[in-house]
């Protein structure tokens, strides 16, 4: 990757994480503030906030991994568009994955509630278990792709 790309992807890709872990938070403890301002300075509701963050960091994961075959240290990778897919999306469905699952323990009569105001459908409950079948199916098709390559 270029000299300036790496860096602002690597900023962007944790940046990002912080953004919707924030959010993750004030969805558990919170839920009803979600839908207020972030702040006055970037007047967005919160869970768009974090859904944006949340895209913006699997969006700069992706490229970090496919090009140079690791997200962040600077030992020599493999560089694998397939490898790199199967660890963004396996590792961002864990985090929201964890997420639901905290946030089912602390309000439970949130599980069938829509997931996000985007859209009408999936519900709390149904993600989570979408997001648990496409870790483990990730998870299996990266130990699959290290017993054949090494």
């Amino acid at each position: 990757m270029r000299t300036l790309c790496r860096p602002a992807a690597e900023t962007l890709m944790v940046a990002g994480l912080l953004g919707w872990a924030y959010v993750a938070l004030v969805a558990v403890l919170r839920p009803d503030v979600l839908s207020t301002p972030v702040s006055t300075v970037l007047p967005i509701r919160r869970d768009t906030f974090g859904a944006l963050s949340l895209a913006v960091s699997f969006g700069c994961a992706y490229p970090l991994r496919a090009r140079t075959g690791t997200f962040w240290a600077r030992r020599a990778g493999r560089p694998d568009p397939a490898e790199a897919a199967l660890a963004a999306i396996g590792g961002y469905a864990f985090l929201v994955w964890v997420y639901l699952c905290l946030n089912n323990l602390i309000h439970p009569w949130t599980t069938g509630y829509r997931l996000t105001h985007f859209l009408a459908h999936p519900s709390e409950g149904t993600t989570a278990v979408l997001c648990f079948v496409l870790l483990s199916g990730c998870l299996f098709g990266l130990r699959v792709r290290k017993t054949r390559h090494g």
